[in-house]
């Protein structure tokens, strides 16, 4: 996961403190972004993500793109999950960054995971060795800039610093409520199939996606 500058990087972005000071530690380690959001019929508030992107449009370039994507529907992958959790959403997010990756010639692919959101199965250390084991596979790199963020208020007072808002200016998952908490061998049973749907769907030929938004920063100020 080292970096390297120069590169250009597909930042999904929520939006939320953590994909914010992605993009703000991307951009000073001299990448160049393409920032990704996922709609989708379950989550509300994609104002608050274009209020993040205004705070940001000071501090990115201004040729910094944003891309508004809603969630496709993978082919084939949903059978892999038997737990409500966030897994299967966060498997159509990779693959949606990759596709972009590939259409653009772009070969990393970075995400907002920070080490004290290791609660959630996406973000801890057993998913993310997964997940940029399988990513390698086909030629790319996983970026995770804020992994070493080791608590809420770290990252607050980051942000703070930054002079951005420090609240999680993000959409709102009305799936969450149902969700299960995983442990032991459940969970490595699911991360398993995690990263084999993520291996399954990029294997495939390209996924056709509906870019619904297209803007450049600088047509936010």
């Amino acid at each position: 996961m080292a970096e390297s500058a120069t590169e250009q990087v597909i930042l999904m972005f929520s939006g939320g403190r953590d994909s914010t000071l992605a993009a703000l530690r991307l951009h000073r380690a001299g990448h160049s972004l393409k920032l990704v959001t996922i709609t989708a019929d379950h989550l509300f508030g994609i104002n608050n993500v274009e209020q993040r992107l205004r705070e940001l449009a000071s501090l990115l370039p201004p040729d910094t793109e944003w891309l508004q994507i809603p969630q496709p529907a993978l082919r084939g992958t949903q059978h892999f999950f038997h737990k409500q959790t966030c897994l299967p959403c966060q498997s159509a997010y990779v693959v949606t960054g990759v596709n972009i990756a590939r259409q653009t010639g772009i070969r990393n692919i970075a995400l907002g995971y920070a080490g004290y959101q290791g609660g959630w199965p996406e973000q801890g250390p057993q998913a993310t060795r997964i997940l940029e084991s399988t990513l390698k596979q086909h030629g790319l790199e996983l970026k995770l800039p804020v992994y070493d963020i080791e608590s809420r208020a770290s990252a607050v007072q980051e942000l703070k610093t930054n002079g951005i808002s420090e609240m999680a200016l993000e959409q709102k998952c009305i799936r969450q409520v149902n969700n299960v908490e995983l442990e032991g061998a459940t969970l490595f049973s699911q991360l398993e199939l995690w990263g084999k749907a993520i291996d399954e769907e990029l294997s495939k030929s390209r996924l056709l996606l509906n870019i619904s938004k297209r803007v450049r920063l600088g047509d936010l100020v």
